[in-house]
């Protein structure tokens, strides 16, 4: 069995749903009743840059840190998860960062998986 069907963790997603704001703009945020339990996920620690590293430094003085995790989903659960979409885990609140990354080497090794920032 490959490692990409081996995860540990369970997360909650929250779907992103679109709405209408008062200028008549469309926009997304996380739904309250469009939510997902999924198990068997992986959540692994994502190596940044030296420029994003250095970015989050010179943004704010003080406390503030930047943790940023990869995360990938079930092989066998085929929905996509949007930009605009949260994930809690470990009682936390996660955001999607930018679009899913695909890998689509082979049969075997083929997958999805996201960047999240914590919230």
């Amino acid at each position: 069995m490959s490692l990409l069907y081996r995860g540990r963790e369970t997360v909650t997603i929250y779907h992103a749903e679109e709405w209408i704001s008062e200028d008549g703009n469309i926009m997304y945020r996380p739904s309250t009743t469009d939510v997902e339990v999924l198990s068997n996920c992986v959540i692994q620690l994502a190596a940044q840059s030296g420029t994003s590293a250095r970015r989050a430094e010179q943004d704010e003085e003080g406390y503030d840190l930047e943790e940023v995790y990869r995360f990938r989903p079930p092989v066998t659960y085929t929905r996509e998860i949007h930009f605009a979409s949260q994930i809690e885990w470990h009682g936390l609140r996660w955001n999607i960062m930018g679009h899913p990354r695909r890998y689509n080497g082979s049969d075997r090794t083929r997958h999805i998986d996201y960047m999240i920032r914590r919230v």
